[in-house]
């Protein structure tokens, strides 16, 4: 599988632990550009965030000096910049290990909209079928020819939407909050709404409440997370675009939350009249990540609880009913939008 953290994790020892051609590109990874600074044991550093921007500045200056007949043999400039660049007999693992560190690293984007939130987006190459340490083999002409594929998965603009849709899932969760800890009779009846069958009383009401209050905390605190990766998961490329997003139940292990987004979010940039269906992507996607929520049933089969058909078991314990919930208490949820998934 196609987990972000194992690779965050691979390239995190590789800047820390090899060494890169010497001098010049030794000294600028250590001194100029120290990357493991970047690649903190819990997640991106937010005070080493320029150094993406450095790196691709950095290979870049460097294509330019390329002969303009390898650029058309092997694949383009940056290809051969970064091969160069792992070259080092005397460091510990293979240069091909190094060239994949810098490679992913050269597509790591520090995003952040609003305040001091930061938002990291790997963007892989759109030809890349495996991770990037499994991606680059073959002979040195074909990783080469790798190394040098610049074209990403995602745009500038889905980098955009991905920061607003944060801001708001951030503000909706924050919002959910409060109105499920104070235990108001308006989120009690949202709770009873989307989550409480026919046969539940008070018993199911007050557990509700408590596994809510716990886990929109929990959600919320992601949604304000410094270290929040968005990402594409490689193993859907053939399916992409029927996706939204995805997110491994309880997390990957690594301390930092990393979500994936697909074809069918980023189709919605540019229609703000979505935006709230962006936000219940997030949402969605960090009930599995921080709640381990699970995906019993989707808003296209409908939400409403059923005592046989999506009972409270059930319903608490989904993801969609988790977002939805949230976005309804919040307010926005407009009443079409409703009826289309309250059914």
């Amino acid at each position: 599988m196609s987990k972000f953290t194992p690779v965050y994790e691979k390239a995190r020892d590789v800047f820390t632990k090899q060494k890169f051609s010497s001098p010049d590109w030794d000294t600028f990874l250590t001194k100029t550009c120290p990357m493991a600074s970047l690649f903190a044991p819990a997640g991106f550093d937010a005070t080493h965030a320029d150094l993406p921007d450095k790196l691709r500045t950095q290979i870049l200056a460097g294509a330019k000096h390329t002969n303009a007949v390898a650029v058309f043999i092997l694949g383009g400039g940056p290809g051969e910049v970064i091969f160069q660049a792992a070259q080092n007999k005397t460091s510990p693992g293979t240069w091909v290990e190094r060239a994949a560190a810098l490679k992913l690293a050269r597509h790591v984007y520090h995003a952040h909209k609003q305040g001091g939130q930061d938002v990291w987006v790997y963007s892989p190459p759109k030809r890349h079928r495996r991770q990037v340490f499994e991606e680059l083999s073959g002979s040195d002409e074909t990783i080469k020819s790798k190394l040098g594929q610049d074209s990403e998965i995602f745009s500038p603009k889905d980098r955009d939407l991905m920061c607003d849709a944060l801001g708001v899932a951030r503000k909706i969760a924050m919002d959910a909050q409060v109105k499920v800890d104070a235990k108001g009779d308006d989120a009690k009846a949202m709770v009873k709404r989307w989550f409480l069958d026919a046969n539940c009383g008070d018993t199911e009401l007050a557990d509700a409440l408590a596994k809510l209050s716990a886990g929109i905390k929990k959600i919320a605190n992601a949604c304000n997370a410094s270290t929040l990766v968005f990402t594409d998961y490689l193993d859907w490329r053939k399916q992409r675009n029927d996706y939204f997003g995805g997110a491994f139940r309880g997390g990957e292990g690594g301390g930092f939350p990393v979500i994936y987004l697909e074809g069918a979010f980023t189709r919605l940039k540019g229609n703000t009249g979505k935006l709230w269906l962006c936000a219940e992507t997030i949402l969605h996607e960090l009930s599995h990540h921080e709640v381990s929520t699970q995906d019993h049933r989707y808003d296209s089969s409908g939400l409403k609880p059923h005592k046989n058909r999506f009972p409270y078991a059930k319903a608490i314990d989904n993801a969609d009913s988790w977002g939805y919930f949230m976005l309804d208490l919040a307010g926005y949820l407009s009443t079409a939008d409703f009826n289309n998934t309250w059914k």
